[in-house]
């Protein structure tokens, strides 16, 4: 049975999740609930559920959103971590599962999800993440202090692999990929409150994966690895981009709804390798 805030009376829920409906909220009582839960007294909620109206993310109004079971700050400085991203993690795991990568380099970190939720599964390897927003890399370096890895992650400004010289076994990212038509279409959650920098990728959606396509195989250690997530329908389109760059695909990751979601790829092996 879903519990709800002591002051919170199931007529004054019922009227919120009516106001949510009305808005076009999905499943507005549940998530007037939540709301209430996170509440110290009616005035915040009631502050809440005008902010929720306007369509802002719950994770924005309650400054936090779960991850591989972890609870991550979050802000408008930053993406709101999707479960379907959590594939990456788990083709991570599933790829290094004998031994782990010593070092992590985790493209456009944003709140630090990917790479924190990495080094709380393997607790003797380092990352560096890297990102464009200074207001991102303050939010994932607090991440990192809340769940006790900062002293083995690094967070530094920078546009992709730019200016990167270390060879990492592993890269992640999680870069723009929305072409702008489909960005144009968003629902208003998405369009008027995530910040554009991390969803728009350009006309197909591919500038930023191609960017990234083009470092890859100078950053890359001669057996790593890159996860890198794409659109539901750019499998055979940013696959090319890695082919084109001189790597080899070896697996599409796909989400927990069986849609394509990342493409794992590596340096060309020598024969019977």
């Amino acid at each position: 049975m879903t519990q709800r805030a002591e002051w919170a009376s199931a007529a004054l829920l019922n009227e919120a999740a009516a106001r949510l409906a009305a808005a076009g909220i999905d499943e507005p009582l549940r998530e007037a609930r939540v709301l209430a839960r996170a509440a110290l007294d009616e005035a915040a909620f009631a502050a809440f559920i005008a902010r929720r109206e306007k369509h802002e993310p719950v994770a924005y109004i309650l400054g936090r959103k779960e991850f591989w079971s972890l609870e991550f700050e979050v802000s408008p400085a930053v993406l709101i971590p999707r479960p379907d991203s959590e594939a990456l993690v788990e083709a991570a795991l599933d790829a290094f599962r004998t031994k782990p990568p010593a070092r992590i380099l985790d493209l456009g970190t944003g709140s630090g999800a990917l790479l924190i939720a990495l080094l709380t599964e393997w607790p003797n390897v380092t990352g560096l993440g890297v990102d464009k927003s200074p207001d991102a890399l303050a939010l994932a370096r607090r991440n990192a202090e809340r769940h006790k890895v900062a002293a083995r992650a690094n967070f530094r400004e920078g546009d992709w692999l730019q200016g990167i010289e270390e060879k990492f076994p592993l890269i992640v990212a999680n870069p723009p990929y929305i072409g702008d038509a489909a960005f144009a279409a968003l629902d208003a959650d998405v369009l008027d409150y995530e910040p554009a920098l991390a969803l728009k990728g350009g006309p197909s959606g591919l500038n930023a994966i191609e960017r990234i396509t083009h470092g890859v195989q100078a950053t890359l250690t001669p057996d790593g690895l890159a996860i890198v997530e794409i659109g539901y329908d750019q499998r055979a389109t940013a696959s090319a981009l890695f082919v084109q760059a001189g790597l080899e695909v070896t697996r599409i990751v796909t989400d927990l709804a069986g849609r394509d979601r990342a493409v794992v790829a590596r340096l060309p092996q020598p024969p019977g390798h």
